[in-house]
């Protein structure tokens, strides 16, 4: 019982993961002046909303109750859908290059803090790497944050500041084929 409950803890991790990155990413180009879709801004806040009404109670019964489980699904497809267009064809601009590292980013950040929840939850030891990497995200998001502010205040940015966003996109690029199939795993883990 407990192998399937924390397979299914892990999939909604990974389903939180992909909607942190949607968020993420709108809310950037929203606060830096870029075109943003506030309809598309609107249903993944609902999506995350619909998500986080689940994990409480899942945290509370170790269980997914059939209606929890097509929820979910319904969520996971709205999401691959929207992630069908999260990666925009030719875009190279900083502020898209941002973007996507910082959306990258936070979202890595939130499946690593809900692995450690994880292990909390079902009293299972995570791999320490998960622990130690905990400031790692905390100075990159901290980076992010600083870099969307001054872009949001029109400010400019010294070049030292800026220069790490492109190897960290390259990073993300060089993943692009992995970050949309992972997607797969989440049904396969929470079993729908």
């Amino acid at each position: 019982m407990t192998n399937n409950a924390t397979k299914q803890y892990n999939g909604i991790i990974l389903l939180t993961g992909y909607l942190q990155r949607l968020f993420v990413a709108e809310t950037i180009y929203e606060r830096i002046g870029e075109h943003y879709d506030p309809e598309r801004m609107a249903i993944i806040h609902n999506l995350l909303d619909e998500t986080y009404k689940v994990l409480p109670v899942f945290e509370q019964t170790h269980t997914l109750t059939e209606t929890q489980k097509v929820q979910l699904q319904v969520i996971t497809e709205q999401v691959e859908q929207l992630m069908q267009s999260y990666f925009k064809p030719m875009a190279v601009s900083f502020n898209y290059k941002l973007a996507i590292v910082g959306s990258s980013l936070y979202a890595e950040q939130k499946v690593n803090a809900g692995i450690i929840r994880l292990g909390e939850v079902f009293k299972v030891e995570v791999n320490r790497d998960f622990h130690q990497r905990v400031k790692f995200y905390e100075q990159r998001t901290k980076m992010i944050d600083y870099l969307v502010g001054m872009l949001h205040q029109k400010k400019e940015i010294e070049e030292q500041f800026m220069k790490p966003v492109d190897p960290w996109f390259d990073d993300v690029m060089r993943n692009k084929d992995y970050i949309l199939s992972d997607m797969k795993q989440i049904g396969e883990l929470i079993e729908f």
